[in-house]
């Protein structure tokens, strides 16, 4: 075969042959305070919101991403892994996804949290932090 002709079915091959795309997955997270540059995982009970900053990757247009904040154990605050509130977005042209809770009422209970992160409602990844005095 002369070079010209192998070159052309290569290109006619890759032109048949789907690009295989990445699977849709959360990268770095990282939680702050809000307006606040350094990441944490620990916060006092007076904390007036808490942002979870997520990663998106090989994220396509249209891909929902959902945050469920969990209490895990409050000492009797909440029963034990409480569902204490649920977020989701769709995904546009995003490489980031911010998620936040407002401080209860009466100010955070102290214990464990996590936040599972959700994409098209499969699990993804789950994220820890306390609260603490």
């Amino acid at each position: 075969m002369k070079p010209t002709i192998l070159a052309a079915l290569f290109a006619a091959f890759i032109a048949v042959v789907p690009a295989v795309a990445a699977d849709p997955s959360i990268g770095r997270t990282a939680f702050t305070l809000p307006d606040a540059k350094d990441a944490q995982t620990t916060f006092k009970s007076d904390a007036p919101k808490i942002v979870l900053h997520a990663e998106l990757l090989d994220m396509q247009q249209g891909t929902k991403v959902s945050a469920d904040w969990i209490a895990e154990n409050t000492n009797g605050a909440a029963p034990l892994n409480f569902k204490i509130d649920s977020a989701e977005m769709m995904v546009k042209d995003e490489d980031e996804a911010s998620f936040s809770l407002s401080k209860p009422t009466n100010g955070w209970p102290v214990g464990d949290y996590r936040v599972d992160l959700l994409i098209d409602g499969t699990k993804a990844k789950s994220v820890a932090f306390k609260v603490a005095d």
